[in-house]
């Protein structure tokens, strides 16, 4: 959901199959990632922040570079948060 938001979904359609299942793949780790900060940090939403931007900015600079992963990630925390406050 974020990347796709972040590029476009003119962008993310002009992709071939292989490219869009790389973005299919990385919203799923994204998820795992989001769920492992949240079980292992539940009681500091900062650390939680943390390991979000620790395991995903890496491996989504080398996907859509630098500036559109900062933005993706910002989109994952604030769905996070979201998340969290209805929690």
């Amino acid at each position: 959901g974020a990347i796709r938001l972040v590029m476009g979904e003119e962008a993310f359609a002009a992709m071939d199959s292989a490219a869009q299942q790389q973005v299919v793949d990385q919203a799923l780790d994204a998820d795992r990632v989001v769920r492992t900060a949240i079980a292992e940090n539940s009681l500091n939403p900062q650390n939680i922040e943390a390991e979000i931007r620790k395991g995903l900015l890496p491996k989504l600079f080398s996907m859509v570079g630098l500036e559109n992963a900062k933005s993706v990630v910002e989109q994952v925390i604030q769905i996070t948060r979201v998340g969290l406050s209805r929690a």
